[in-house]
């Protein structure tokens, strides 16, 4: 009869998640390889402790077909007396209870070495989530600053052209009241001349 399953065993605290040794903060990569080895050897545990139930069940049919063998040839020839019967029945009865409580506590064994791979593979698959929502924060961060460097680019070339259009205005007008001041000088210096030169 199984014994009934038993809690995880205790020990010492765990690393924070995603801590390697002496603390240091590890990379996505770096915990994903580790959780990856982690679940590799789960699985090899679990095959060998796999093995080593079906041997002992084996050893159990084993120990059944010999008894039975025993019985009868006991039988059959009549020579075996009530007390070495019921010494050898005592004798399969303990070694069928030692096989039962080794097989339950594989059983049990097993069973929280399933846990333990369940764990482990869930916490790849959270870390796999969590790479995931990781880069897509950092493409939406570079669409922003994308968007952001196209709306300032327009605006720099909507202040440049203005500043442009600007400048054009008042080189226009400072080049139309040179040649206004520039006309009017002339116009004066010829008066000048006129009026300084000899009567005929």
């Amino acid at each position: 009869q199984k014994m009934p399953k038993k809690g995880g065993k205790g020990g010492k605290k765990g690393k924070g998640k995603g801590e390697g040794e002496e603390g240091v903060e590890l990379t996505p990569e770096e915990r994903e390889a580790r959780a990856k080895l982690r679940i590799e050897a789960l699985e090899r545990e679990l095959v060998q402790r796999q093995d080593v139930v079906n041997r002992a069940l084996q050893a159990h049919n084993d120990m059944r077909q010999k008894q039975s063998e025993l019985l009868k040839d006991f039988d059959d020839e009549k020579q075996t007396t009530f007390a070495i019967t019921a010494d050898m029945t005592r004798q399969y009865k303990s070694m069928q209870e030692e096989l039962m409580r080794r097989i339950n506590t594989l059983e049990m064994t097993i069973s929280e070495q399933q846990d333990q791979l369940l764990l482990a593979r869930e916490a790849n698959e959270e870390l796999h989530k969590q790479k995931d929502q990781e880069l897509a924060l950092k493409d939406a961060m570079i669409a922003d600053l994308r968007q952001k460097m196209d709306d300032m680019s327009h605006e720099f070339g909507e202040m440049l052209k203005e500043t442009l259009d600007k400048m054009s205005e008042k080189i226009e007008a400072t080049s139309n009241e040179w040649e206004q001041d520039a006309g009017a000088n002339v116009e004066k210096k010829l008066e000048q001349l006129h009026m300084g030169a000899p009567a005929t």
